[in-house]
């Protein structure tokens, strides 16, 4: 029931911020020229310039996040086979061990 408020809520929040952006990308349509230390860009609008900082933000922040994922989850697959590990060492134990009331029973 939830997954559906929150599909809602993030297709709303998108909506309003790509409505921001045009809104933005309308209001200031002057060009600026980026100039960095090494490096001078071309003259474009102030909203491009906003929008390729975010996108390159965003893909530094998946990639740093993806990493971090990664790391993880091979973290999980060490831990769940050690786990199997020592479960099969349980079971194979307490089998052993009921075998060996078994023949104590019997004598």
């Amino acid at each position: 029931m939830l997954k559906w408020l929150k599909r809602v809520i993030y297709t709303v929040l998108v909506v309003f911020f790509l409505a921001v952006g045009v809104f933005f990308a309308i209001r200031n349509p002057q060009l600026i020229s980026l100039d960095l230390v090494f490096w001078s860009g071309p003259e474009l609008s102030v909203a491009l310039y906003i929008i390729l900082s975010f996108t390159c933000g965003a893909l530094a922040v998946l990639l740093v996040s993806s990493v971090a994922y990664l790391r993880s989850e091979r973290e999980i697959r060490v831990l769940t086979r050690k786990y199997e590990k020592a479960r099969e060492e349980v079971d194979a134990l307490r089998k052993a061990s009921i075998t060996k009331e078994l023949s104590v029973g019997k004598e």
